[in-house]
């Protein structure tokens, strides 16, 4: 039986490497993601949070999803086994955390549906616990949805932790009546109510017409509470210092909190292959399609990691042999877009400034051999007067020589210079940090 499901999936793999992704398909999709990154993280600011890396894991998702479906026997028997979720096993891969909830029989159905007009929403099943919600979903009508875009999503629960979204599947090109899709809510805190009770908001636009579903639903089966290590720690790479906090392990992902220390000379980007391993060398690394990290503004990060919760080791550590930094007075793009210069550019000049003017700054840098940069490294900008100025358009892609990103700029009365914010390059620091959790 394992067999005959697996062939199936290897042959809903092919299917989609053989998809070719239009580009303009391609450009809207990544453009509507990072307009909703920004979104959010405005939305962010006014509640004195902010979300970190959202923008960088938008691209990141819609470039690694057409090309990389895992398959196993195991998972594609447990896919299989659940009515309905087989249809989202291209939501699902990619992800040892989600497969491991699935074959541990952590998902739970749901099956509340809303009719309006001709378009049926039903929720088919989530996957909760402590530290956020995974929403499957799915839009049916009689007339073609081509086109359709979700506008908006919102979650209401007694007692929710504020957090970050992630939503909007790609459609084909062709004639849809049926749309899929998976909503990820992360909690920028461990969510501890025993109410399980959830009202969805989805607003989806289709030629233009709005239509807003609101489905209130229960989780049938209570959550399985968090692992929470103790660490305290501190670890030096290459003299900048960091200290880890906890880790917080629960059955969607793992938290790691950790707090920079604000005396070092370089700024830390991005923690690139920071991973759990157990005593047999298996890895569960960073989160691939969802918001990689929060915090920032004073100093402190959660860092989310694959799950490892459904598995049972002798022995566990955390480990980081890599971090992305620079010198902090290079840690931000200082850019005059009239004269076109990077005034701080870094010496290495990896990313260079290509081209600018008030509306609109490409960067661009060079690929070497096959290895991708996957991060959006720019966000947000301030003005020579302080002032903000927003990039509601944003957008990267890579082609035979070179990756390239898009900024445009909602206005154009800004002073220049620019202060871009960094929070990715590629210039690395390395050691071996290994910090064991039991």
């Amino acid at each position: 039986m394992y067999e005959k499901e697996e062939e199936r999936l290897k042959q809903l793999k092919e299917h989609l490497d053989q998809q070719h992704l239009p580009l303009s398909q391609a450009d809207q999709a990544i453009r509507q993601g990072m307009e909703r990154a920004q979104r959010e993280k405005r939305e962010s600011r006014k509640r004195q949070k902010r979300i970190f890396g959202s923008v960088a894991v938008v691209a990141l998702l819609l470039l690694t999803f057409i090309t990389s479906i895992r398959v196993s026997p195991v998972f594609a028997h447990a896919v299989a086994s659940i009515p309905g979720l087989e249809k989202f096993v291209e939501l699902i891969a990619m992800d040892k955390g989600l497969d491991a909830a699935i074959q541990n029989d952590y998902y739970q159905e749901i099956g509340v549906t809303q009719t309006i007009d001709d378009k049926t929403l039903t929720v088919d099943g989530v996957i909760l616990d402590e530290s956020g919600i995974n929403i499957f979903y799915t839009i049916e009508s009689n007339h073609s949805l081509k086109g359709l875009r979700v506008d908006y999503i919102n979650l209401k629960a007694e007692g929710i932790p504020e957090g970050s979204f992630s939503y909007g599947n790609v459609m084909d090109e062709g004639e849809n009546y049926t749309y899929k899709d998976r909503i990820t809510y992360q909690f920028s805190e461990l969510y501890t109510s025993r109410n399980q009770s959830f009202d969805l908001k989805i607003a989806i636009k289709l030629k233009g017409e709005e239509t807003v579903f609101s489905v209130p639903f229960t989780v049938p089966e209570q959550i399985k509470p968090s692992e929470v290590y103790a660490i305290d720690k501190e670890v030096d790479i290459k003299g900048q210092k960091f200290r880890v906090e906890k880790v917080m392990i629960s059955p969607l992902r793992v938290g790691v909190k950790i707090s920079i220390d604000p005396d070092n000379t370089m700024k830390i980007l991005q923690f690139e292959d920071m991973r759990l391993e157990d005593e047999k060398g298996e890895v569960w690394g960073s989160i691939r399609n969802g918001t990689t990290a929060f915090g920032g503004e004073d100093g402190k990060y959660t860092f989310f990691l694959q799950s490892n919760y459904f598995s049972q080791p002798e022995k566990l550590y955390l480990r980081i042999n890599k971090v992305q930094a620079l010198k902090v007075e290079e840690a931000f793009a200082e850019v005059n877009t009239e004269t076109g210069e990077w005034l701080n550019q870094p010496k290495d000049q990896k990313i260079q400034l290509l081209q600018s003017n008030k509306h609109h700054a490409e960067f661009i840098m060079k690929n070497s051999g096959d290895e991708e940069f996957p991060f959006f490294f720019i966000g947000s900008a301030i003005d020579a007067n302080g002032e903000e100025v927003e990039t509601p358009m944003t957008g990267k892609f890579r082609d035979e020589e070179a990756t390239h990103w898009n900024l445009n700029f909602d206005r154009t009365d800004y002073v220049n210079p620019l202060r871009l914010e960094l929070f990715a390059y590629p210039n690395y620091l390395e050691g071996d940090m290994k910090i064991e959790l039991k």
